[in-house]
């Protein structure tokens, strides 16, 4: 196993072992776990609709921004130790404001983002809070979707996110 990946595994066991909040106790363990899932499914999902495409394809974008979504909220209620913390101060869809509270709780010892990697995330976070991959936005579609976020990378950020919380949130420890 390469060194960078031994040092995270185990920082992932201290975490899933104990250095998180228990407040909740077992039903904040499910929260998580669940979050995880349904963040492992929607990359999954997210996966399948790999294509050459160059044009504005926003089913696959949203897939992708909601496991990114569903995996910062998991990070972010196993370190808070409650979903509803995670949900309250966390910054309701907006990306960036997930993944800074996600950092600010200890994300960046299980996976740094580089800077274009936290960009194309930022970048995301202008649509995807405004719900553009959900419902059109003529505005935006007349304009070409000038900030829309590169898929291949963010599909990138989602597989590191969601391998390097698996074992926290599932209590692989």
């Amino acid at each position: 196993m390469p060194r960078r990946s031994q040092a995270r595994s185990r920082r992932a066991k201290r975490l899933s072992r104990g250095e998180r909040a228990s407040r909740n106790g077992g039903k904040s363990r499910l929260e998580v776990a669940s979050l995880y899932a349904h963040a492992a499914d929607f990359l999954q999902a997210a996966k399948s609709m790999r294509s050459t495409y160059r044009s504005f394809r926003p089913a696959r974008l949203y897939l992708v921004c909601h496991s990114l979504e569903l995996g910062l909220r998991a990070f972010v209620s196993l370190a808070a130790g409650s979903f509803d913390d995670s949900r309250r101060r966390a910054g309701g869809h907006d990306l960036g404001r997930l993944l800074s509270k996600a950092q600010s709780l200890g994300l960046d010892g299980l996976i740094r983002f580089r800077i274009k990697e936290v960009t194309e995330i930022r970048k995301a976070s202008l649509y995807y809070a405004r719900k553009v991959f959900e419902y059109p936005a003529l505005a935006e579609a007349l304009r070409g979707y000038p900030k829309r976020p590169d898929f291949n990378a963010l599909l990138a950020v989602a597989d590191e996110l969601i391998a390097a919380i698996r074992e926290p949130c599932l209590g692989g420890g």
